[in-house]
């Protein structure tokens, strides 16, 4: 069925408590939760879609979403983006279209507004799929008892200090040497900050880790229960970083049976564990949405090095603009992007000649390669591209890099 819709647009005041409703009815979210982010976020950040007359409750709030604009990096480069959280529709009106409906409705203004992605964490994936979005990236939960991350003492020439975490601008400047170097994680605002740092509403303990040049990352944990210990953030930067880390966490050998961190699929503390017994708990995958494609491939970054030119031909059943032929250009670390000429749809140059250096791809196809999640010659393999050798070859470098992660959570 079709829904029929009063009215997307900003959350009312005085529709606040039936939004808290239908987030507690679809995720389980109690009020507490719902108004903690809600302010921390502020209240511009929820989105509602009202019902309209055909469907016998008109004005009245069927689903509601919280949308925030954020930076998130590939390449080296932020990207403008928008973050999306907690979709959800009234449980007696599902089936009705109004999911998708409240979904067009955000990711045409997040468009509107300069966002060139979205990322979004899905309850389910035909709904998105469907809508444009295409798997962008993974987070991982780890755990491990703490003796498996014991590597020794700690380096001699470095240092773990307990930091005030009032002001994170100091832990904001080291985590941005991590954002320029991975593919994925998002610049945070006072929000996921808070998130990251206050997981549960209870502020975690920030130690700092450096060496006489100064700070080379952090760590941030939770008072230990039932003998477990959570690790609320970490950064870290270096080697030295990573001895320290591993020191500090297997101290608490006494007071724990396991240590829990969420990472990605490169963790440092994974790769240098030099006991076995880590292991993944959890791999949730996140979803990308191309909204600007001329915009998306110019913002992000590119191998150094690397250089040349791609024509992608691109379906995209929702933004039109996002559809056709594009002439991708890849120099020094940066694309310059220009659509083709109808007449030059169809991978054909002037004369009728096949262009080699073309790939056909649909939007959602195109998130995966973009955000490096999935490379070409898989993409290929599965039918969710097409293209000769030439232009696989080219995608290939043009969207190496390391594999896209992500370890916040809305």
């Amino acid at each position: 069925m079709t829904a029929a819709t009063g009215g997307f647009g900003p959350l009312l005041p005085e529709e606040r408590a039936d939004a808290a409703t239908l987030v507690r009815q679809g995720f389980g979210i109690p009020r507490e939760y719902f108004d903690r982010s809600v302010e921390l976020f502020g209240s511009g950040v929820m989105r509602g879609l009202r019902a309209g007359p055909e469907a016998g409750r008109a004005g009245q709030l069927v689903a509601c979403a919280a949308v925030w604009p954020m930076d998130q990096w590939f390449g080296g480069r932020p990207v403008p983006s928008c973050g999306v959280a907690a979709v959800a529709v009234d449980p007696g009106e599902r089936g009705r279209g109004y999911g998708s409906a409240l979904m067009r409705g955000l990711l045409e203004e997040a468009r509107a507004g300069g966002a060139a992605l979205s990322v979004l964490y899905p309850a389910t994936l035909p709904l998105y799929t469907r809508l444009g979005f295409g798997r962008g990236g993974v987070s991982f939960d780890w755990s491990a008892p703490p003796a498996a991350l014991s590597a020794g003492p700690p380096p001699a020439d470095g240092w773990i200090r307990r930091t005030d975490t009032s002001d994170a601008s100091q832990l904001a400047a080291l985590r941005r040497s991590l954002l320029a170097t991975a593919n994925g994680p998002v610049e945070r605002n006072e929000g996921l900050w808070s998130f990251a740092l206050c997981p549960d509403g209870v502020p975690s303990d920030v130690y700092t880790l450096g060496g006489a040049a100064g700070p080379e990352g952090y760590v941030a944990v939770a008072p230990p229960a039932d003998r477990k210990l959570n690790v609320a953030d970490l950064c870290l930067l270096s080697p030295r970083a990573v001895r320290l880390a591993q020191s500090f966490l297997a101290g608490y050998r006494a007071q724990i049976d396991r240590v829990t961190w969420r990472g990605g699929p490169d963790d440092p503390l994974v790769l240098m564990a030099p006991e076995r017994g880590v292991r993944a708990d959890a791999c949730d995958e996140w979803l990308l949405r191309i909204l600007d494609l001329p915009r998306a491939l110019e913002s992000r970054g590119y191998p150094p090095g690397v250089a040349g030119e791609l024509t992608l031909e691109v379906a995209d059943a929702l933004i039109p603009e996002n559809s056709g032929s594009f002439r991708l250009r890849v120099s020094e670390g940066r694309a310059s992007v220009r659509p083709l000429p109808r007449a030059l749809d169809g991978a054909e140059k002037a004369g009728g000649k096949t262009d080699e250096a073309a790939l056909s791809l649909s939007i959602t196809a195109l998130a995966s390669l973009y955000s490096g999640h999935k490379g070409p010659y898989v993409l290929r393999q599965v039918g969710l591209l097409r293209g000769g050798e030439d232009a696989v070859a080219l995608a290939a470098r043009f969207f190496s890099g390391p594999a896209p992660w992500m370890p916040d959570r809305f």
